[in-house]
């Protein structure tokens, strides 16, 4: 049950975005913001940070080194060659485009601009990896606790 609540996890982060167009006022400005920040690359990043996740599910499968780089070879062959990215991009967008005006996407573009924009989105895969692995080793020290919470709930039914 972990293992499958753990793929339900990495699927849901990476598709956690709507799909509708981006109102035409911003759309501009949000793709020039993307294209700075390489947002295909940000994706990317954001599934390496989910490489923790497979390891765990390695672990509880007891894989051995060969099974466990077959298991992140199909889950990178998924998001490389199945998940529609230009979809998420403009899913992504929209998001952006209810989130923040035309006047806040200028700034953020300026910002990641800037030498310190620019070591932002440098160095985010890797804190958003070391961000997932720290809350993954969290969660995994208080899964006892989740479990004493969720029993009672299950008892009932």
């Amino acid at each position: 049950m972990k293992i499958l609540d753990n793929c339900l996890i990495i699927v849901l982060i990476l598709l956690s975005c709507s799909c509708a167009k981006t109102p035409s006022d911003k759309s501009s400005s949000i793709e020039e913001m993307f294209q700075l920040i390489d947002m295909e690359g940000q994706m990317s990043g954001g599934f390496e940070a989910m490489l923790p996740i497979i390891d765990q599910m390695s672990s509880q499968l007891q894989l051995d080194a060969k099974e466990k780089e077959q298991l992140e070879d199909i889950y990178r062959d998924w998001f490389e060659k199945d998940l529609d990215r230009k979809s998420m991009i403009e899913g992504m967008a929209k998001m952006y485009a209810e989130a923040f005006t035309a006047e806040d996407i200028n700034e953020l573009t300026k910002f990641y601009s800037t030498p310190i924009g620019q070591k932002f989105l440098e160095k985010s895969p890797e804190l958003m990896r070391l961000g997932a692995q720290i809350g993954m080793e969290e969660a995994q020290k208080k899964q006892g606790k989740l479990m004493e919470r969720l029993q009672p709930f299950f008892d009932k039914r």
